[in-house]
């Protein structure tokens, strides 16, 4: 196996008496990086707790590779914003322009965003936060923080 090969990852989810997320397994890009560890590859939009860039041990089973653990986490955060409005495009480029990376889900309102450590969290959430002021059909949460908030 090369070492820039990508393989789906399976992340199992909870969902809530809501129904929510919408799916119980979320596929996740990885690349290999060692005889047993794989980096994500891509930022999650339902699973907590791993972000864009986390090292992981899968195992493989008929074929498929599903998570098993964290082995050494990036230190990246993972938000998630549903946001109804035209100008979402205007706060994806923001994100973008503070050297975050956003993923768009197959719902154009709904986002993900990688927040490398070297990226204040604190100042990306500000950024949420007037937004949401200014637009009730902004709502964020947190997949996994790993940076200091304050």
């Amino acid at each position: 196996m090369k070492k820039d090969k990508h393989i789906k990852v399976l992340f199992h989810l909870e969902q809530d008496e809501d129904g929510y997320p919408p799916f119980s397994i979320e596929g996740l890009w990885c690349k290999k990086e060692s005889n047993d560890t794989y980096i994500v590859d891509n930022v999650p939009f339902y699973t907590y707790g791993i972000s864009l860039g986390d090292e992981i041990c899968v195992t493989e089973e008929d074929g498929e590779y599903h998570f098993q653990s964290i082995v050494n986490p990036s230190g990246n955060s993972t938000l998630r914003v549903h946001f109804n409005d035209k100008r979402m495009q205007m706060v994806r480029d923001k994100l973008l322009d503070m050297g975050c990376k956003v993923e768009i889900s197959n719902l154009p309102s709904f986002v993900s965003i990688n927040v490398p450590q070297e990226v204040s969290l604190k100042v990306v959430e500000d950024v949420l936060t007037n937004m949401q002021k200014e637009c009730d059909s902004l709502a964020y949460e947190h997949g996994v923080v790993r940076q200091n908030i304050s």
